[in-house]
Formats: structure tokens, C-alpha cells, sequence
């Protein structure tokens, strides 16, 4: 198919064979995605080189950055199982943790990971401020990425808790990266975050930040939802 040849050079760009299986999984990936977005609300992106170019292709984009191998990585407010499960389907190597407050999109992760036979992967239904707070899960992961359309500072907030000591939160941002680093610059220093990244990617026109937890985030972040949204780092 015309359209997978695009997601199969964007794979020979970052090093990554684009195998016969990886085809079969993204093929069935991207046909359920539109058949359960006729029942249930996933995406409003329901073309097929839509649904390659911007959930497939912009979400393995991370792999710009070096991800290391067997890492744990965790994928906060995934929805449809954006960037966590493609990325998975690339380097199974990555153990995967997706986070998703909403219940009918968390039934969809389960199906289409069970379809997939893709192993490895957790997928816990919450909200991230609850998670974030979890003993559990509080800062033991060596990633943790979003794709959400929010601020960096309000997703830093949420997120950055779950990042181990030495480990790194990574966002996919547009043309205003810069804009949102600074403006976020207070919420790291709080947060124990220090070295910051930015990669670009010309061919997307998007930008990779990568930020580094040097220290651990005081117990009292993230607040109430609310009040992130209200009064933001």
C-alpha cells in the first residue's frame, strides 16, 4: 500500500527495519482504529494517510532521540495508544506503560493490544494526577511522554512525577517548542528537572524536548487538576 511505503522510509530514517510483521500490526492497527471510531470516539483523524502520517509517523518520531534498549516507558493520556503502542510496535524491546482516565478508550488499548499479540504492556485506567502519586508507579519509569495538546508546563506538572532519578520526560512539539520551554522554565526547576533538549524534525515540522530529572519532585506535585489549570508553574 502506497501509504505504508511513506511510514517504511520514515522507519529507514531513524534505523529501524520495517518488517513484514510491523506492516501486518500497523495494517490492522490503523483498520480497527476506524472501525471502533464508528462506536466509540477515538480520533477525529479517520483517513488512512491521515491516521499514517499523523498518529503512526508522529508518534515513532521520538525515536529521533535515542530511547534506550529494554527501557520502561510510560505514555500519559495515550487515548488511542498515541505515541506509546507505535513506538511499541517498532522496538518491542520497550516495556510499555499506557495511562488513559477514560474507560472506553482503555477497552480499546485492551483489544487492540490483545489483537496485536503485542506483550508487555500495561495499561492502567486513571487519571495521571492519581497515578502520579502512586507509590507504585512514582517516579520509576526511564521515560515518560504525551502527545497531549496542553501546555508543557500543565503536562509537566501531571507527568514529570513519574520520571525516575536520571530519566528524561519527552514531548513532541510544534513550531512554538522554544516558546513553551521558557515559559515553562520555573515548572522545571520545581519539578527536579535540569538539562533540557530540543531536536528538530524539518520533515514534520514538529521539535522533540527532552528534559532530565535531576532531583526528585517534591511530594506535594502535581496538585488538583484544577488548580494546575488555573494556576500553572
Amino acid at each position: 500500500m502506497l501509504y505504508f511505503t511513506m511510514l517504511q522510509k520514515f522507519c529507514k530514517t531513524i534505523n529501524i527495519e520495517f518488517t513484514n510483521d510491523m506492516y501486518d500490526q500497523f495494517y490492522k492497527y490503523m483498520k480497527e482504529l476506524i472501525s471502533y471510531n464508528k462506536k466509540v470516539n477515538l480520533t477525529s483523524i479517520i483517513d488512512e494517510e491521515e491516521i499514517i502520517s499523523r498518529h503512526f509517523i508522529d508518534s515513532i518520531s521520538l525515536l529521533n532521540y535515542n530511547i534506550s534498549y529494554g527501557c520502561t516507558l510510560c505514555d500519559v493520556g495515550t487515548g488511542a495508544g498515541f505515541p506509546g503502542l507505535p513506538l511499541k510496535i517498532v522496538r518491542p524491546d520497550i516495556k510499555l506503560t499506557l495511562i488513559e482516565a477514560t474507560t472506553k478508550k482503555t477497552r480499546f488499548l485492551e483489544y487492540i493490544v490483545n489483537l496485536l499479540n503485542i506483550y508487555n504492556v500495561d495499561i492502567i485506567n486513571d487519571r495521571v494526577e492519581n497515578i502520579s502519586h502512586s507509590i507504585q508507579y512514582r517516579e520509576q519509569f526511564d521515560y515518560v511522554t504525551s502527545r497531549a495538546m496542553s501546555r508543557l508546563n500543565k503536562l509537566l506538572e501531571l507527568s514529570f512525577p513519574l520520571v525516575r532519578l536520571g530519566g528524561e520526560y519527552i514531548s513532541l512539539k510544534g513550531c512554538r517548542a522554544m516558546e513553551e520551554l521558557e515559559e515553562a522554565g520555573e515548572c522545571i526547576k520545581v519539578l527536579g528537572g535540569l538539562e533540557k533538549k530540543i531536536i528538530s524534525i524539518s520533515d514534520l515540522n514538529s521539535n522533540i524536548l527532552v528534559i532530565k530529572k535531576y532531583r526528585s519532585t517534591p511530594k506535594s506535585y502535581p496538585r488538583q487538576y484544577n488548580t494546575i489549570l488555573k494556576k500553572p508553574l
